[in-house]
This record gives structure tokens, sequence and C-alpha cells, in this order.
């Protein structure tokens, strides 16, 4: 049997936590999608946890179901984080080379880097992430990977991602409360890069615009690194909430009726009514709804919006004059009817709107925008020494994670 890595990944969002579980034969660089589960976030407000005991749930609910269709019981996972308490400082570190010889070795990569994070941090934030995006050797700047080069002074500019310690407190004792092992921490941005981005758009310069349920990421990198990382709290359910206020359906009708318009926008003229009697909808009232006052009066307002404050804040940034390759649009914000169309009338740079790469096994419901991030977690985590797993045989289907947890109650008590 051929021999794989197993990656446990929990992609903790705003309108759902998924847990995926890959396969990963690092002989031919392939993935396999073992399980999936999505469950609806209860118990999180814009990424952060406002109810311990519902979170909780939540998560245990989306372990055990992908347990069952996986077959094994799931103790540790790489675990994805985005809220609006996500912000990103751009540092600079300069030490001197400690080799007599002036030769750069890891030590000195080391130190350069821990001189790029002695900065004031705002209060109750801490790095996440730091990234180190170019070295600069004796005045010699841009050099990528200075170990083996000979110098007197190192320099490096990092990009440092902060997160709130309070919320990062909650969420590992939740995590640690139900039993899962958390192997890694990624901000979301970076992981849906990993599977949205090309090698050439980060080159060239990219704002990367992944639009969730409550919150968008924006992601901007320059010269194949990040240096800007943001999280703003607008996103797709805005779009919801108007739907069902305009229209006077409840939440639940109101997204599957945004989700609807969106395929039957495609075909349909604006000025068409649509029958609602095939959207699986609970009202007894309205059968039909036009389609000219769904999209024109309501969802395009909405959109132009958040796409207003998404291309302020790229603005803001100071970098917007240096993304050449323009946006890149993903997450399940971006399947809302005419999300393109409007987002190409608000930002004038160019637009692309990016699907999660290909990969095999249980992909039939995951293979949209709005799973871009989970899989690019899956991948950015491939190379982790920390992968439950490493370099084993992919287990067998046993009596899955339900009973697994029995066992582990009931063996304190037998003599």
């Amino acid at each position: 049997m051929q021999h794989s890595k197993i990656i446990n990944i929990i992609d903790i969002g705003t309108s759902k936590v998924t847990t995926l579980v890959g396969q990963y034969f690092e002989t031919e660089d392939k993935f396999n999608i073992v399980a999936v589960s999505s469950i609806p976030s209860l118990g999180f407000r814009k990424g952060q946890i406002i109810n311990l005991e519902q979170a909780s749930h939540t998560i245990t609910q989306s372990i055990e179901s992908a347990e069952r269709m996986a077959g094994f019981q799931i103790n540790n996972a790489h675990i994805s984080i985005s809220a609006p308490h996500i912000e990103s400082i751009n540092s600079h570190g300069v030490v001197a080379i400690s080799n007599p010889n002036g030769e750069i070795d890891i030590n000195d990569i080391t130190r350069v880097t821990e001189a790029a994070k002695a900065i004031s941090l705002p209060s109750g934030k801490e790095i996440i992430h730091i990234i180190q995006r170019k070295f600069t050797v004796d005045g010699q700047e841009g050099v990528i990977d200075p170990v083996g080069m000979n110098g007197i002074r190192l320099e490096v500019e990092a990009h440092l991602i902060l997160a709130s310690s309070p919320a990062l407190k909650n969420l590992k004792k939740c995590l640690e409360d139900i039993g899962v092992k958390i192997e890694s921490l990624t901000y979301a941005g970076l992981s849906t890069a990993t599977a949205a981005l090309t090698d050439t758009e980060k080159e060239l310069g990219v704002a990367l615009v992944d639009i969730g349920g409550s919150i968008t990421n924006i992601t901007i990198f320059i010269e194949g690194s990040p240096v800007f990382s943001s999280v703003i709290p607008v996103g797709a359910n805005n779009v919801t909430n108007d739907i069902a206020i305009g229209l006077r359906f409840s939440i639940e009708d109101a997204e599957k009726i945004k989700l609807k318009l969106a395929k039957l926008a495609e075909t349909k003229k604006f000025e068409d009514e649509v029958d609602l009697s095939h959207f699986d909808i609970h009202s007894d009232d309205k059968k039909k709804i036009s389609l000219q006052m769904a999209i024109n009066g309501i969802i395009k307002p909405r959109l132009e919006e958040i796409f207003s404050l998404i291309y302020s804040q790229i603005e803001t940034s100071g970098f917007h004059q240096s993304i050449p390759a323009g946006i890149v649009l993903t997450g399940g914000g971006a399947m809302t009817v005419n999300a393109k169309e409007i987002c190409n009338k608000i930002i004038p740079l160019p637009l692309r709107i990016a699907n999660p790469p290909k990969v095999g096994g249980i992909v039939d419901d995951i293979i949209n925008p709005a799973y871009t991030s989970t899989i690019g977690l899956m991948i950015h985590n491939k190379n982790s020494k920390k992968s439950s797993g490493a370099s084993i045989k992919v287990p067998k289907v046993s009596m899955g994670g339900f009973f697994s947890k029995i066992k582990s109650l009931l063996e304190p008590l037998l003599p």
C-alpha cells in the first residue's frame, strides 16, 4: 500500500466550521480528500468566540461528522483563524554578522528575525506570523537566501501578522476542552493565497480578497511575499440580510434565494419574474419575485458598498499602485450574483475569481470559492513535520470517532 501523510484541517469561518481530512502522497505531490464536514458557526460572531459552550459544540459536531466519514479519530489539527482583530505591521531588523570570517549562517538569520520582532506591539496583541520578505547584505538589496554569503551587516524586511491574545486563548481553550491538539494556527489570508494565487501574481503584485460570511480578508502580495494583511467586518451575510428585509423572507430562505439567483441570472432576463416553488423555501405567501428588484434594487447597492470598502482599505494600505496583477476574488461572497461585474465597476484593476485547485477524493461540493481557504490550509501545511500520521498508511475504516471517545471516557473507570 502506498504511504501517505494525513493532514487534519479545521477552518473556522464566520458562517461555517469546516473539518477536512486530507491525504497527501509525497512522491506524486497529490492530494486526496478523505473526509469533509461543514457545520453552521454557532457560538461565533465575525470569527470570534462569543459563547464557549456553543462554539465547542459546533466544532465537535464538525469533527465527529468528519470522523465518521474518515473512519478514524481526529486528535490534532491545523487551524485557520480570521477575525477583525487581525492586523499587520512591516518591520525592519539589522544585525552584525557573528562569524569571524563573515559567512552568514542560520544563527544570523534567527538573530535578524528576532531583531525584526523587537517592536512595540499594540495592547493585547501578539505575533502569530513573521514572514521574512527579503534580506539586504552590506547594502545589496533583494537577497532571498543569504545563507553562505559573506558580509558584515545583515538586514531583513519582515511582515508581522498580529492577533488578539485573549481571542487566541479562548480558541485554544475551546479546542483543548474537546481534546484536539493544535498543530498550527494560520491566518486564513495566507492559506487562501496558497490555493488561489499563482507565483506570477504574487511576484507582480496582487490583492487577494476573500469574502466570507461576515468578514472579508484582504492580503496584498508584492515580490512574492505579503506586505499587507487586514480583515474588515463586512461580508456576504450583509447581502443575505438585505434580501431578508427587502423581500420579507427568513434569513434561511434569503440565503437560498441569493444562491439560486446567482445561477438563474446567467440565463434569465432581469425583468422576468422568478418562481420560488423550486427554491425549497418555507414561505407560503410569495410564489414569485422580480429579478429586477432583487438584483438591481437590493443586491447591487450592497455589493457596491462592500467593494467600495474593500477598495478604500487597499488604498489605505499604500500599495494600491503596486498591484498590476489586480484583484483575485474568492470566498463564498464571490459566488454572489453580479459580484464580478460590480467589482470591476468599483475597483479599476484587473479581476479574476479563484476556485480552489483540483484535488481527488470527496470533492463534489467543495470545489468552489467558498472552500478555497479550507483546501488552501491543507496545501499550506503539506510539508509540516507535525502533520498527523506523517509517512503512514491510510487507516482502514473502523468504528469511528464516536466510539473512540466513549472508550477514552470509560478507560479511567476500569480496574
